[in-house]
C-alpha cells in the first residue's frame, strides 16, 4: 500500500512537472515573442521619423507581459473587465463640463487643476466603450502622464461619467465628431500647449478617425491608439465568429445596457430609442442599431459604420502615431 501512494505521488508530481514546463514553454515561445514594429520604410522618412523608429525598436526589447495574467487573449482582457469596474482613486484634479454646439454636454477630468497660459504639455486621454474618466486604468495612466510631466485630461463622452443626455446623441465610435470643439477649448484655454491624443479600445478608434479626417490641420502634435478597432465592420464580424466570441459580444453588450440604460430612460429623447431591440440585444449590431442608429440618424449598422471606419481615412494622419494591438485579442482581432 505504501508502495502505491508513493508510486501515484510520483506521477502526480510528474505530470504536474511536465504541465509547467508545457506552460513555460509556451510563455517563452509566444507571449515573450518580441511584438512586431510595423512602419513606412525608413530611407523615406525625415531624420525625426528615423530617430522615432529606433526608440520604437529600442522599447520593445523591454517587453515582459504577466504570466498569468497575460497567459492569453482571454485571460487578459477578462482582467482588463475587472479592472475596469474595480473602484478607482480619481486623481485630486477638476471636472470641468462643455455644452457642444448642438446642446451635448461633455466634461473634461484635468489630472491636476488647469492652468492658464504658460507652456505644457496636454495629452486628451479618450477611454474605450463602457469607460469614463474614473476607471481605473485610465486613471493610473493620467497618474504615469502627471509622473512623466505631462497634464493629462480624460474626456466623458455624452451620456457618460454621470453626465446627463442633453441632445440626441450618445457617445460612441462616432464621438470623433466631437472632437474638434474639446480640442478648439483646450487650444483656446491652453493657447501655448502642445497636445497630444491618446485612446483606449473605442477611444483609440475615435482618434484615429479624428486625425484622418483633420490630416494636416490638426493641432495634436503626436498620439498613441491601444487596441483600436481600426475596421469596424471587420470587429462586427469577427464578434459573431465563434460561439466564444459571441459569448463575449453579449457580456459586452449587457455591460453597456448597465452602463447607459438609467441615463436613457430618464432622458427627453427616450422615444426616439427602440426600447424593445436595445434590452433585448444580444450583439452590438442589435444595441447600436436599436440606440445609435435611430438617435444619430444612421440607416442601419452597416451605415454606421461605413461613416465612421477610422480605416478609410488612415492614411491621411499627419501626425506621428503610434498604433498599439495584440495578435490574440479576442475583441479586437488582428485581422480588423
Amino acid at each position: 500500500m505504501p508502495s502505491a501512494v508513493a508510486s501515484g505521488a510520483v506521477a502526480g508530481a510528474g505530470s504536474a512537472l511536465l504541465a509547467s514546463l508545457a506552460l513555460i514553454q509556451r510563455y517563452l515561445r509566444q507571449e515573450l515573442k518580441r511584438p512586431t514594429l510595423i512602419h513606412a520604410p525608413i530611407e523615406e522618412k525625415e531624420l525625426e521619423d528615423q530617430y522615432l523608429a529606433q526608440e520604437f525598436r529600442l522599447l520593445l526589447r523591454e517587453y515582459w507581459p504577466h504570466p498569468l495574467l497575460e497567459f492569453n487573449g482571454y485571460f487578459s482582457t477578462f482582467w482588463s473587465a475587472l479592472w475596469a469596474v474595480l473602484p478607482a482613486r480619481c486623481a485630486p484634479g477638476e471636472i470641468e463640463q462643455l455644452v457642444l454646439q448642438d446642446g451635448g454636454t461633455i466634461s473634461l477630468h484635468w489630472g491636476l487643476p488647469p492652468t492658464r497660459g504658460g507652456r505644457e504639455r496636454v495629452v486628451l486621454v479618450l477611454p474605450g466603450f463602457n469607460m469614463d474618466s474614473c476607471t481605473s486604468f485610465v486613471q493610473e495612466t493620467m497618474r504615469h502622464l502627471r509622473q512623466g510631466g505631462f497634464q493629462a485630461v480624460a474626456m466623458n463622452y455624452r451620456a457618460t461619467g454621470g453626465l446627463p443626455m442633453t441632445s440626441p446623441r450618445l457617445g460612441g465610435p462616432d464621438t470623433w465628431r466631437d472632437i474638434p470643439e474639446v480640442v478648439d477649448h483646450i487650444c483656446l484655454t491652453h493657447p501655448d500647449c502642445d497636445l497630444f491624443g491618446l485612446g483606449f479600445s473605442m477611444g483609440g478608434g475615435i482618434l484615429l478617425k479624428h486625425l484622418g479626417e483633420e490630416g494636416h490641420k490638426t493641432r495634436m502634435k503626436a498620439a498613441v491608439a491601444i487596441a483600436a478597432p481600426v475596421d469596424l465592420l471587420q470587429v462586427g464580424h469577427c464578434l459573431e465568429s465563434s460561439k466564444w466570441e459571441l459569448a463575449l459580444n453579449f457580456a459586452m453588450v449587457t455591460g453597456a445596457k448597465i452602463f447607459s440604460a438609467v441615463t436613457i430612460l430618464r432622458s427627453r429623447f427616450l422615444r426616439k430609442v427602440d426600447l424593445r431591440g436595445f434590452f433585448g440585444a444580444l450583439t452590438f449590431r442589435h444595441l447600436l442599431s436599436a440606440s445609435i442608429c435611430k438617435l444619430h440618424g444612421y440607416t442601419d449598422y452597416d451605415d454606421f459604420c461605413t461613416r465612421n471606419n477610422p480605416r478609410t481615412t488612415l492614411s491621411r494622419i499627419a501626425v506621428p502615431t503610434l498604433m498599439v494591438n495584440a495578435e490574440d485579442d479576442p475583441v479586437i482581432a488582428l485581422r480588423s
